[in-house]
């Protein structure tokens, strides 16, 4: 049985963090009950470790249940000038780790579900620098987009696999509209971020996001949301398994019609061309790292 990503978690603040009271003894049977404690956490399986962030994998069990949390460490950074403002409204986040925090408890007052925020903190560390943490629930059994495609591709083949493939694509289409008319657009909206849950029996699946750190609000820009969204997961769908007519059927779908008129097709194709250059400029990052790594430099 798929699990509800929907609760919103009901807040607590004590000792520098912010934490979901359901959590609260089992935070502090592992020892995580402030921010000096989890900042100064040892151990745990390094997920990923660059100059920005680490991403621990921490196992915690309290009364025989084990449980996965996820700790994400922000490098102390200088706030961003669009954050200062922040400084005078102490409900505002300033760091990357608690802005994250705040989004994912966002989308799940608007029914978006995310993956299970357990705690953010952030602390001033001298020189105008703050540093900042997230921790997440893991969220099995939903798994990830991406890791569907690259270790199940027959998932999505064949008759069965088709008629999975619509669905999907269906679902994720207004799973994003849903989004914008809530008002965000999650920048990194792609195959690495989106969550796959499937109740057995059934080819739909229940959808959850991750990783929202880049998270827009700005109402201004909406019509370009939608373009950028679709071109971003477009370039992030395996081409072996998703072919034009699947990227016009994502299309479709999140304009909630059956056919393209004229502004329609205006659109896709200015979809196609934001996909091509997100091809380059991705390639050009990858090509960029892979040089840093030869010179034997840390990944940014």
């Amino acid at each position: 049985m798929i699990p509800n990503f929907s609760a919103v978690p009901d807040f607590l603040e004590q000792k520098g963090m912010i934490f979901d009271r359901k959590y609260q003894e089992i935070l502090s049977h592992m020892g995580l009950d402030s921010f000096e404690s989890v900042w100064h956490h040892q151990g745990g399986e390094t997920i990923k470790q660059i100059q920005a962030r680490s991403v621990i994998c921490i196992e915690g069990e309290l009364n025989g249940e084990k449980t996965r949390f996820f700790l994400k460490k922000h490098t102390p950074e200088k706030p961003e000038m669009t954050r200062l403002p922040a400084l005078f409204f102490p409900s505002s986040p300033l760091s990357q780790g608690m802005k994250e925090f705040r989004n994912m408890c966002d989308f799940r007052k608007h029914g978006i579900w995310t993956a299970p925020p357990v705690a953010a903190g952030e602390k001033f560390m001298g020189r105008g620098q703050i540093a900042s943490f997230l921790i997440t629930e893991d969220a099995a059994p939903f798994v990830s987009l991406e890791d569907l495609l690259r270790n199940q591709p027959e998932f999505f083949k064949g008759r069965e696999g088709a008629a999975r493939k619509k669905h999907l694509l269906h679902e994720i289409a207004l799973w994003a509209r849903k989004m914008h008319q809530s008002g965000f657009n999650h920048r990194d909206f792609n195959a690495t971020h989106i969550l796959l849950g499937y109740d057995e029996e059934s080819d739909i699946p229940k959808l959850a996001l991750f990783d929202l750190q880049r998270v827009d609000r700005k109402s201004f820009l909406r019509f370009f949301w939608m373009i950028k969204t679709l071109a971003e997961l477009s370039y992030t769908l395996s081409d072996t398994l998703f072919d034009e007519k699947d990227r016009t059927a994502l299309f479709l779908s999140y304009r909630e019609k059956t056919a393209l008129n004229l502004w329609d097709r205006l659109q896709l194709a200015w979809v196609r061309r934001k996909t091509d250059r997100i091809r380059c400029h991705t390639e050009n990052i990858l090509a960029r790292r892979a040089e840093r790594r030869r010179k034997g430099l840390p990944e940014r």
